[in-house]
Formats: structure tokens, C-alpha cells, sequence
């Protein structure tokens, strides 16, 4: 009994997280990450609110409000 109960439980932390792995990306995609990657940090440094303002936009799936 108690090594059934150890297959299943590594049966379980196993698979349990395949669903995980599976989910959707977020609304903003692949494309939101790398344009943060690519502007930061000196992005808001220079830029300041209006990158609070572009992250918030990009995450919504929205494009990027202020010019670059």
C-alpha cells in the first residue's frame, strides 16, 4: 500500500504540472516580452510614466502608445 501510495503521488506531481506547460501565453504574447527586454532598462529611465503606460497597453494585447 505504501508504494502504490508513492507512484502515485510522483504519478501525480508529474503530470499535475502539464497542464501548466500547456496554458495559453499571456494576452500580450511573445511579442510584448521581447519588446520590454529590448527597451529596458534605459527605457524608463528616459521615458518614465510613459513606459508604465506601454507595458500596460502590450499586456492588454494593445499596441504601444508612445513613440519610441
Amino acid at each position: 500500500m505504501k508504494r502504490f501510495m508513492v507512484i502515485a503521488a510522483t504519478a501525480l506531481m508529474t503530470l499535475g504540472g502539464a497542464g501548466i506547460a500547456t496554458a495559453a501565453e499571456p494576452v500580450g504574447g511573445l511579442g510584448f516580452g521581447q519588446h520590454v527586454a529590448a527597451v529596458a532598462p534605459e527605457h524608463p529611465i528616459q521615458c518614465g510614466a510613459g513606459f508604465g503606460a506601454c507595458v500596460s497597453a502590450m499586456a492588454r494585447g494593445e499596441p504601444c502608445p508612445h513613440t519610441h
